[in-house]
């Protein structure tokens, strides 16, 4: 049974003329990693809220369809149930981060649903550890780089231990140091067998995680299909405004120049093995 079910979904935005949010149908698996990428405006924040019982609890409008998370229906179940199911981290980590100290951001919401002390005890000295901020757990957060504020985000989320993790664009701010920090705790999440959500506008980082990609244009769902079909169909990104990784920019240029390429690269190394066939004049597959 899917963990995420979304089926026929549109949603308006009141004083809205048209949707945010068309028709949109797709399911995830327990464990499996979707990226989702669009143009701005595409609607790509508008499913994370709803993903997450934001819409229709908190932002308000007219819902169509159903989302099932987990089995639990978005519309029967508030915001707080649904936390412990499924979490959202923002772009904008500051605007989720609250308290004076690290420890007691992530003790807070556990604190608000009746944990046992001990419980609590258990999660926090968890996602410190997962989060490698042990040692800067009684820092204030303006005092923390880009990327150890986002992972405080994420520590506070992660602690409601939910199987499902929304990220909206949540290294879209960072630095380079502080994205990777934020996507080493994604590999691990990954390797945990969480199910993850995200929004990423570098196709790179996709690469490296995203089992499949779903692409949003205009509210509607345009595909949803694997991560190479969807980076390698340059044509398809290039009409929304989505570049796709560069090393498959090269080998779409060297393709449309003759060369004769079965399989467009999407990472580095399979650039360099690409261009190591190129050079020993070697059959490319």
């Amino acid at each position: 049974m899917p963990v995420i079910e979304v089926e026929d979904l549109t949603f308006t935005y009141r004083r809205a003329k048209e949707p945010a949010l068309e028709h949109v149908s797709f399911s995830a698996e327990e464990g499996e990693f979707i990226g989702l990428i669009g143009p701005t405006g595409a609607g790509k924040t508008t499913l994370c809220m709803a993903l997450t019982g934001i819409i229709p609890h908190t932002v308000f409008g007219k819902m169509q369809g159903t989302i099932r998370i987990a089995g639990m229906d978005t519309r029967e179940h508030e915001v707080v149930e649904l936390t412990s199911v499924v979490g959202l981290v923002l772009q904008d980590a500051q605007a989720q981060l609250l308290m004076t100290d690290i420890e007691k951001e992530i003790v807070f919401p556990l604190e608000n649903i009746a944990l046992p002390r001990e419980e609590i005890g258990r999660r926090l000295e968890a996602v410190l550890n997962l989060v490698h901020l042990e040692e800067l757990r009684y820092l204030h957060p303006f005092y923390l780089s880009g990327g150890q504020r986002q992972r405080v985000a994420l520590a506070s989320i992660l602690a409601m231990e939910p199987n499902i993790l929304v990220l909206d664009e949540a290294t879209s701010e960072l630095d380079p140091v502080g994205v990777e920090e934020v996507l080493d705790v994604v590999s691990e999440l990954k390797a945990r067998g969480k199910t993850v959500i995200l929004v990423e506008h570098n196709m790179e980082e996709l690469v490296r995680f995203a089992d499949r990609v779903i692409v949003l244009d205009r509210g509607e769902k345009i595909a949803d299909e694997s991560t190479h079909s969807i980076l390698t169909n340059t044509e398809m990104l290039s009409k929304i405004g989505i570049y796709p990784p560069q090393i498959t920019s090269i080998a779409t240029r060297l393709h449309e120049r003759g060369i004769s390429i079965e399989k467009l690269p999407l990472s580095l190394n399979e650039g360099i093995a690409l261009l190591d066939m190129l050079m020993e004049g070697r059959p490319i597959s």
